[in-house]
């Protein structure tokens, strides 16, 4: 083994021990699904997403360097193929896919016939694919009158996300005839790709479609203003204007010169790919514990409250009962001091009787003012930056998650709320701030001389 294999090695193990010492008991206490753990090893992967006619089958021919995929302006494929190398031609379908013990796909299998009916894997002896396997998917589009998973036939979010999160770079395309406006595309981005934004490339392709420079800039614009709306980000994210260089369209009126230099970032991008999916795993680790933490500390403050209104309520009912009988007892001869007795020994009683219930309440309480537990929680951050809406977007990735695990709680003290869990959430700031970034800075400096 030599020195730059060692060295990374020795990275993964201090991953790993980060994750599973430090992340895993308190995702496991706080009910977080903290996912599984991959290593840097197997081959990199790319995943190709985008509109119908976006140029994802073209872009993925000229990657793979011969015509793997179908193209035209018609929809020509609605499955999700994955390309990679052998050294012979073969096609294997969906069943096969998933049964294969040697290929990471076997997760897929929960989607049913729907998806394994759209789903092929395509080997080629390409040399590009020798390091590379690229993931095509079905083009997206409205569907008039009824839900994308109706339409589809299986659940297209959920696949999507669980590519993307084993993938090391996922390039989303836009096209000029539809600029961010389909809304599975926009419910995709959000929704299936909020944990992994990280690794998203967003790509406005076909540009050399344009007539002239006014057509792209106003087009350019509307992609601009629709991503706005759902990129929760102080700054527009880069997007690259790109073609496929032997596929381009020469227009007289529109030089695509000015362009060429964004279609060589994009494929020197998709070049490192086998880098990025190293530093991946720190961005993922980091990524897990931003959000954990947030977890975490919202569900620690709800469960508190519900501790202290459980031990009040447990109070009242326990002093109302203890009062009711010492008074009935002691004022037994007189039948208001009775009467007074037994109606707070009743009350005592029909308040332990409807415990339960009533925490069932105020936990419904609770869950609709996590907004403003998170608030409470993060004021001190918030104030010292000045643009909130990082804060804001990790806020509203964690949120779901953590109404459903606490609508989901079981017993008294399913949540929980001790201050002995400030320590463990100081161990998760202290490698948040330091030691995760200080590992990811590593690992990219090592990287950079083993290149």
């Amino acid at each position: 083994m030599n020195v730059h294999d060692k060295r990374t090695e020795q990275q993964e193990a201090k991953i790993r021990s980060l994750r599973e010492s430090l992340l895993r008991p308190v995702a496991d206490k706080f009910g977080f699904p903290l996912g599984k753990q991959r290593g840097a090893i197997g081959t990199p992967t790319v995943l190709c997403l985008g509109n119908h006619s976006s140029g994802k089958s073209t872009f993925v021919n000229y990657l793979a360097g011969n015509k793997i995929q179908d193209t035209g302006v018609a929809p020509i494929d609605d499955g999700f193929t994955l390309i990679t190398y052998g050294e012979q031609v073969s096609d294997r379908d969906g069943r096969a896919v998933v049964a294969d013990p040697n290929l990471p796909y076997h997760d897929l299998e929960q989607f049913g016939k729907g998806l394994l009916d759209h789903l092929k894997l395509k080997r080629r002896p390409e040399s590009a694919l020798k390091n590379l396997c690229i993931i095509d998917s079905p083009g997206m589009i409205d569907h008039a009158g009824s839900s994308t998973d109706d339409a589809r036939g299986y659940d297209f979010e959920g696949v999507v996300r669980l590519l993307a999160e084993s993938s090391d770079l996922i390039v989303f395309f836009f096209d000029p005839d539809k600029p961010g406006t389909t809304g599975e595309s926009l419910q995709t981005f959000t929704r299936a790709l909020d944990n992994v934004m990280y690794k998203v490339l967003i790509v406005f392709n076909k540009v050399d479609q344009f007539a002239d420079v006014r057509d792209f800039a106003r087009t350019y614009g509307s992609l601009c203003w629709n991503l706005s709306r759902i990129i929760r980000t102080k700054d527009m994210p880069h997007i690259y204007c790109t073609f496929v260089p032997n596929a381009a369209k020469q227009n007289g009126h529109f030089d695509l010169s000015d362009f060429e230099q964004s279609t060589k970032e994009l494929l020197q991008q998709i070049d490192g790919v086998d880098t990025r999916r190293k530093t991946n795993l720190v961005s993922s680790l980091l990524d897990s514990a931003r959000q954990l933490r947030m977890h975490a500390s919202v569900s620690r403050k709800v469960g508190w409250r519900l501790m202290q209104e459980k031990l009040g309520l447990g109070l009242i009912a326990g002093v109302l009962l203890v009062l009711g009988v010492w008074l009935a007892w002691t004022g037994r001869e007189n039948s208001y001091w009775l009467t007074g007795g037994i109606v707070l020994a009743l009350a005592g009683i029909g308040i332990g009787v409807a415990f339960k219930s009533i925490m069932a309440m105020r936990l419904n309480h609770h869950v609709e003012l996590l907004g403003k537990y998170f608030r409470e929680e993060y004021s001190g951050q918030m104030m010292k930056q000045q643009n909130t809406r990082y804060l804001e977007g990790l806020w509203e990735s964690v949120r779901e998650r953590t109404e459903h695990f606490l609508r989901n709680s079981k017993g008294i003290f399913a949540v929980p709320f001790s201050p002995l869990w400030t320590h463990k959430f100081h161990k998760l700031d202290k490698a948040i701030e330091h030691e995760i970034p200080e590992l990811l800075q590593d690992l990219s400096h090592n990287g950079d001389n083993a290149a």
